[in-house]
């Protein structure tokens, strides 16, 4: 009898043990709004993070570059690797020509990697006027068109002009210029490096954002929407889309006609959808902010403006210029409650991450 009493009590032991350390099972919390199931030990991948290295910024710094580079047409000599040329082509597979083969008065650097291999090679070594085919292969797979996935191709090109490419020196004078005011190659990288870092927290953060509310709102249960809530949002929005429009010197009709491609019975029904879900989430963020006492300090808003005002290459007034204090403290809290998600989910490392 004894062993069978002791045995017992080690098994309700272990049993709440087990409650203890799973936080008693799924924790359901609701309010008029939504119902949320479950929220903690959500079951998501791994992301792959955005990482700044000593080549990620020189590879920016070459790129500021290659924006103030100058052209100088070449006239006397074949095409060579660094040259920007314009070309038209046209491709076929099997003597047919494919979706997206063909195009006109297009300019690339030779040696960019901007085409499937064996492309750029091909023009290396010819002279302006000419016509000639390149014979390549598609990569297998070829994610831009799967049906291409390895299959041979023969390009018809006729290469129109050549130019030779001129970067600035990186010195002192050139990023003074860049950057509009008085400063040195040493400090504009630290900047660059700056800025880069920033762009990568906040990606890292709307990676872990978007694999974390896909498996949140599956254990979610919509009651009703915050009317009130919902439609100043659309107001808002509906609003910046009249403001862009207007710039434009257009008419709100004709504008949604030609930059987003939907009338204006479709541009509300898009409106509606897309602001109800973030609502939505809103809510669900909100709601789990105040069960687990959640709540952001003036140090951490602050924080999230210069993370957010560096990432955007903006000074912090401009940021918080295009949003209410409220809206700023939302966006902090929410970025909060998703880390604090984060850190209790169940993440799977991807089999990289666990070499």
């Amino acid at each position: 009898m004894r062993n069978r009493k002791s045995a017992l009590i080690a098994g309700v032991c272990t049993m709440v043990s087990v409650f203890w350390l799973a936080g008693c099972g799924p924790k359901e919390i609701e309010n008029e709004y939504v119902k949320i199931n479950r929220y903690t030990g959500l079951e998501v991948n791994e992301i792959t993070e955005s990482k700044v290295t000593d080549e990620t910024v020189d590879s920016q710094m070459e790129q500021i570059r290659g924006n103030y580079a100058t052209y100088k047409e070449i006239i006397d000599r074949p095409a060579q690797k660094g040259d920007r040329v314009t070309i038209d082509y046209s491709g076929k597979v099997d003597g047919v020509a494919f979706d997206g083969g063909t195009a006109s008065a297009q300019q690339l650097e030779l040696g960019a990697g901007g085409y499937i291999d064996g492309f750029e090679d091909g023009i290396v070594g010819h002279s302006a006027g000419e016509t000639f085919d390149i014979n390549t292969t598609f990569p297998d797979p070829y994610q831009n068109n799967p049906d291409l996935s390895g299959k041979d191709a023969v390009f018809t090109i006729t290469l129109s002009k050549i130019e030779e490419v001129t970067l600035p020196e990186m010195n002192d004078e050139f990023v003074t210029m860049v950057k509009g005011e008085d400063t040195t190659v040493e400090q504009y990288t630290k900047e660059i490096r700056g800025t880069l870092e920033s762009q990568a927290v906040v990606q890292n953060q709307s990676d872990k954002k978007s694999v974390i509310m896909d498996e949140l709102m599956k254990h979610v249960e919509l009651l009703k929407y915050p009317k009130n809530k919902v439609q100043k949002y659309k107001d808002q929005m509906t609003e910046q889309y009249q403001q862009i429009a207007t710039s434009l010197n257009m008419e709100f009709a004709d504008f949604l006609e030609q930059y987003m491609g939907m009338d204006e019975d479709t541009f509300k029904e898009e409106l509606d959808s897309q602001i109800k879900e973030y609502v939505k989430q809103q809510e669900v963020l909100d709601l789990i902010a105040k069960e687990e006492k959640i709540t952001v300090s003036e140090n951490e808003i602050s924080e999230w403006l210069d993370e957010n005002a560096q990432a955007q290459q903006m000074t912090v007034d401009d940021l918080k210029s295009q949003y209410s204090e409220d809206e700023i403290k939302d966006q902090a809290l929410a970025n909060k409650v998703i880390s604090w998600l984060w850190d209790k989910a169940e993440v799977t490392k991807s089999d990289s991450a666990k070499e």
